[in-house]
């Protein structure tokens, strides 16, 4: 099990350092929250409902490991907020407190019906959309990821 949670773990750095490199196109203007779940579910072929549960549960897992401070700004630059996602995660059976590492995340999505392949490629996916948002949120995300 270390092993896969290792060789997750350096895939997701892989794909952080890849999307800073690349010189990653910023975004112009807002991007909405549902734009952003379209833009994800689309990329990864997951349902709205899907994607909707592991953004919520990187939410909460972002919110037991950043500071309040960091956690606030966090939410501020994610579209929408951090709350609803949190909600939704939350109605959709994610439980609050049950989400502690990336592989809880992996496990929320396959219980959902994702593909453990899927569900890998994830957290990277939002990472690298993060990327383009511009402020502080993908460091305030690769603190957490």
């Amino acid at each position: 099990m270390r092993k896969i949670i290792s060789a997750v773990s350096i895939f997701f750095l892989t794909l952080v350092f890849l999307a800073g490199c690349s010189g990653s196109k910023s975004t112009t203007g807002k991007v909405s929250q549902s734009s952003m779940i379209n833009s994800l579910s689309k990329e990864l072929g997951m349902t709205k409902d899907q994607t909707e549960a592991g953004l919520g549960a990187m939410m909460m897992l972002s919110k037991n490991k950043l500071s309040p401070e960091d956690f606030t700004k966090l939410s501020k630059g994610i579209p929408g907020g951090s709350s609803s996602l949190i909600n939704k995660a939350s109605d959709l059976g994610v439980v609050p407190g049950s989400v502690s590492t990336t592989a809880d995340i992996i496990s929320v999505l396959t219980k959902l019906g994702v593909s453990p392949v899927q569900a890998a490629k994830f957290t990277g996916s939002v990472l690298k959309f993060a990327g383009g948002l511009g402020g502080s949120t993908l460091g305030l995300l690769s603190k957490v990821f």
